[in-house]
């Protein structure tokens, strides 16, 4: 089993570097860094928009005085966004993410394939290979490897409908096929799949050769309210946009995945790369309002979970 084990970063304030000090000091050696634009809610942990003043030196010296590795450099964004002027947008600021990723000798950057709301998913996965196929070029000839993540996105649209291509296993055989490269993978998160009442343990041995990185977080689920709301979950009277009404994002351990199930199948296949918490700010009962805690108690967790596995 895979001893690199760490968060996202955007769950954090402050510095890369008070990052990779904070991780290092709970215990994690790995972390996967929000490259979003600068300026950008979901932060912008380095700058790939303006990568002549960043310092790589300084980065690389970071990394190696706290024992922790950048293993992904991220951007999720909707890259066949309808509006061709942000798709291109999008697709220019992934590529600058890419070369940053070259720069920084990151193996992963991480992203979404989106989708076209205005067309069905045949004319989106037709889409997918005209606007994947450069941006892999491009990312070959940089030794970057491309990880989509299988998140149907329901918060880009306004009733909480699937906004990508790429969040169920029929979705992903097809996405696969069509786009074979070797340094194009999938970032596996079975959370997205529980919820969608999907087994998220067989996925595992069919896309064992394009799975490179695990995102962790957990869920739960109310039968009851499912029952009512269906699988796409809660159109009417929504309290926000993640009130689903029949599952809620929980911290890994808190809600319904089974981990030592779901690691043991990883042990079986051999799997090394990194395990990246996405960390949710509740338990499943309540609010922790400190990050740091609950990154704690994710690790803590984690260890458990692992060393159990390991024994």
């Amino acid at each position: 089993m895979t001893s690199k084990v760490g968060f996202i970063s955007n769950c954090l304030e402050g510095s890369l570097e008070e990052k990779l000090k904070t991780a290092a000091k709970l215990g994690y050696n790995t972390l996967e860094v929000a490259c979003w634009p600068k300026g950008s809610a979901k932060q912008c942990d380095i700058d790939a928009s303006n990568i002549a003043k960043v310092d790589l030196k300084k980065i690389k010296l970071l990394e190696k005085e706290y024992d922790v590795e950048i293993s992904t450099l991220v951007f999720y964004e909707n890259m066949l966004e309808a509006d061709l002027l942000k798709r291109g947008e999008n697709v220019m600021h992934l590529l600058n993410v890419i070369e940053l990723a070259q720069a920084l000798e990151v193996p992963y950057v991480g992203t979404y394939i989106g989708k076209d709301v205005n067309h069905d998913i045949g004319a989106n996965l037709v889409m997918m290979k005209q606007v994947f196929d450069p941006i892999l070029e491009f990312a070959a000839k940089r030794g970057v490897t491309v990880l989509i993540e299988n998140c149907p996105m329901p918060t880009w649209s306004l009733e909480g409908n699937p906004s990508t291509i790429s969040y169920t296993p029929e979705l992903l055989t097809a996405v696969f096929e069509i786009l074979p490269q070797d340094n194009f993978g999938l970032n596996y998160d079975p959370s997205h799949l529980y919820w969608q009442r999907i087994d998220y343990l067989k996925p595992l041995q069919q896309f064992k050769e394009q799975i490179k990185s695990i995102h962790v977080k957990d869920v739960t689920l109310n039968g009851v309210a499912w029952d009512r709301y269906g699988i796409y979950g809660k159109y009417l009277n929504k309290k926000h946009q993640y009130d689903f009404g029949y599952y809620q994002d929980t911290l890994v351990g808190y809600g319904d995945i089974n981990w030592q199930q779901f690691f043991a199948r990883l042990t079986e296949l051999d799997f090394t790369g990194p395990i990246q918490i996405e960390y949710k700010n509740s338990n499943g009962y309540g609010k922790i309002l400190d990050p740091k805690r609950g990154l704690k108690l994710s690790r803590d967790y984690l260890t458990e979970v692992m060393e159990t596995r390991e024994v």
